[in-house]
């Protein structure tokens, strides 16, 4: 008896121990990964408008970066699990890739050289992400994943919001202190691939699949999964598509607004950061507890109010209201888009579900901002705001179905 409490206590010992240092490494990466955010909300695109004059399909695809990342993260992770090298090393390699091509981007001279770099940047920033939730699906406990998530997202927000203060104001003094912002952002791309570095991982186990795109097989397997995956789609689709028309909608000359850049990062970056800093600690706990599927239903009409206000009116006080219901939104979505794979996957299979969230996240993030751009050129700002909001209102019906299943796997994952 008195062996077999000596053997476990080492056991307990050994996964705090990770616990622990993964959150303290979490924190760090929040702490870097919040400077990254203002950037990718921001001052990319801003930088692509007021400096280099971009066009319609170079806005389009600087906003689609980050989502082409998410796209081809399930050809990383297949290829990834080749090597057999550790989590927290493919995780931390697109980060310094990320880190370098913005310290280049800074000094470009020519928009498509800048968007080049801007773009290799932020999709490599994107990449990572399997890699990361796997690290949290190993080495921190279920019931506390949230908890422990939240800490670092809170932190990451904050920066992002007090950073978003100072760029702007940076480049209010004289825009082409871009040069020097841009590096900054650059040094803590690769400031933050350390933190990666150092959190505690296993090897990446080898893949089943000779098809990179073989995880998909989820979606049909899995029919709870594919299902939550659609009505995400849709959703997803509908405020993605407009995530770079809301610097668009408060920057260009064409909407009436031309908005300077202190008012352009006030809008976009500091008023819905300020609210996902003060809701986040109120959305982890919930997610830990209630209900996820009605979670997200609720999570759901606040981004449509939020879009709606949005672009409905060219009054700043309004458009701020909306953009703090996208925050408040926000601040649930963050913990939720991240984690709930963790309460449909089966033991060891996270990563591999979360490579098809993040991949399908990827394609709507890719075409949205393409065809958002497209389309407001045809029905006006307005008519976009109005269309997303009956989106994400039909998505939050189609989920009604779902609720007793999200009672099911709640705080626990479901075997295939």
């Amino acid at each position: 008896m008195q062996g077999s409490i000596e053997l476990k206590e080492p056991t307990d010992t050994s996964l705090e121990n990770k616990t622990q240092k993964t959150y303290r490494c979490d924190l760090w990466r929040g702490g870097f990964e919040g400077v990254l955010s203002s950037g990718a909300q921001t001052f990319c695109l801003f930088i692509a408008i007021r400096f280099f004059n971009a066009g319609e399909t170079t806005k389009a695809l600087i906003a689609a970066a980050p989502f082409m990342g998410m796209f081809l993260s399930m050809v990383l992770l297949h290829y990834a699990s080749l090597t057999h090298w550790k989590k927290s090393t493919w995780g931390a390699l697109p980060s310094l890739i990320t880190g370098v091509c913005l310290i280049f981007g800074a000094w470009a001279q020519s928009l498509t050289l800048f968007a080049c770099f801007v773009i290799t940047g932020y999709i490599c920033r994107s990449a990572l992400l399997p890699f990361i939730t796997e690290i949290y699906s190993d080495n921190y406990p279920p019931d506390k994943r949230a908890t422990y998530f939240s800490k670092p997202l809170l932190l990451s927000v904050g920066i992002a919001a007090f950073s978003g203060f100072i760029g702007s104001w940076v480049l209010e003094l004289d825009i082409n202190n871009y040069h020097w912002l841009f590096t900054f952002l650059g040094f803590c791309a690769i400031a933050k691939a350390v933190a990666i570095f150092l959190m505690p991982s296993d090897p990446i186990l080898d893949t089943p699949h000779v098809n990179p795109f073989g995880n998909m097989k989820y979606v049909v397997q899995d029919k709870s999964f594919g299902y939550v995956l659609l009505t995400w789609f849709i959703m997803g689709f509908a405020n993605l598509w407009t995530l770079p028309l809301r610097v668009d909608y408060v920057t260009a000359p064409e909407w009436g607004i031309e908005g300077s850049a202190i008012f352009v990062a006030m809008i976009i970056t500091i008023i819905p950061e300020t609210m996902r800093m003060i809701l986040i600690p109120y959305w982890a706990s919930l997610f830990d507890r209630m209900n996820f599927v009605v979670l997200r239903m609720i999570l759901n009409l606040f981004f449509g109010l939020g879009v709606l206000l949005f672009f409905v009116t060219s009054n700043p006080l309004v458009i701020g209201l909306g953009s703090a219901l996208i925050g408040a939104a926000f601040a649930g979505g963050s913990i939720a888009w991240n984690l709930w794979v963790t309460k449909y996957a089966p033991p060891g299979k996270a990563g591999a579900y979360m490579s098809v969230h993040v991949s399908l996240t990827g394609i709507r993030g890719t075409i949205g901002p393409m065809l958002g751009y497209w389309t407001v050129g045809i029905i006006g700002a307005q008519n976009i705001g109005i269309l997303s909001c009956a989106m994400m209102f039909f998505a939050t019906l189609m989920l009604i179905p779902e609720i007793k299943h999200g009672r099911e796997t709640n705080l626990k994952g479901k075997s295939l």
